[in-house]
């Protein structure tokens, strides 16, 4: 998408469905080695609270949801623990992300706790900081900000591609319209049409389905 809007500076992160994802694919997009989690539970801990002691929204908030609920294996392998549908489609697009990333960076689950995640090594976050942090690297460079001159250029390019594509859409919109008019006028008649109008409006059909398959916007 950020290609079709001529932003390829900017680039793509997979964003994900919850912000923990967001933030290991910045990490991963940053160019780190090393990515440790912390504080991904994903499930109820054994009082059966859903969050930690002075969540704003309350430590038992997701009972509230009333969503279906489930066991799965826990941190380290202890048993089981119970989690919810929600947090479990959390914990398995994690785990693909992790391994669709296992050759560009090492993941450290360092929760200590809650659902195990695969494709992470399991640490306490004072074993990873051990293991990890034996040197000081260089500060981490900012980009630049763009000039006004250059964020006005981006937007109108933006505004213009809008646009187009709402207009692509339109004329879509407008032929698919038009053809189911011309098929319901077809199949309402109760005599038989001339051999060339169908013809044409079989034609008509074909391009349609070629723009579809052919057409950039589609």
């Amino acid at each position: 998408l950020y290609q079709r809007f001529n932003l390829n500076d900017f680039g793509y992160i997979d964003t994900g469905t919850h912000v923990s994802h967001f933030s290991y694919t910045l990490a991963l997009a940053l160019g780190f080695k090393n990515i440790i989690m912390i504080g991904q539970d994903l499930a109820f801990d054994e009082e059966g609270n859903s969050h930690s002691k002075g969540f704003v929204l309350g430590e038992r908030i997701d009972h509230t949801l009333n969503l279906p609920t489930l066991q799965v294996p826990a941190y380290a392998s202890k048993g089981e623990v119970l989690t919810h549908i929600t947090w479990n489609d959390y914990r398995i697009k994690l785990e693909y992300l992790f391994a669709c990333n296992e050759q560009k960076a090492k993941f450290y689950n360092a929760t200590e706790g809650g659902a195990r995640i695969n494709f992470t090594e399991e640490l306490s976050f004072k074993e990873c900081c051990e293991k990890l942090l034996t040197k000081e690297k260089p500060k981490f460079e900012f980009p630049k900000s763009l000039t006004k001159n250059r964020s006005d250029k981006l937007l109108v390019k933006f505004k213009e591609k809008i646009q187009k594509d709402q207009d692509n859409a339109k004329r879509f919109l407008d032929d698919a319209l038009a053809l189911k008019q011309i098929l319901e006028n077809i199949l309402s008649k109760d005599f038989i049409l001339p051999l060339e109008f169908l013809e044409k409006v079989y034609q008509n059909i074909e391009n349609f389905n070629h723009s579809l398959d052919e057409d950039e916007f589609i």
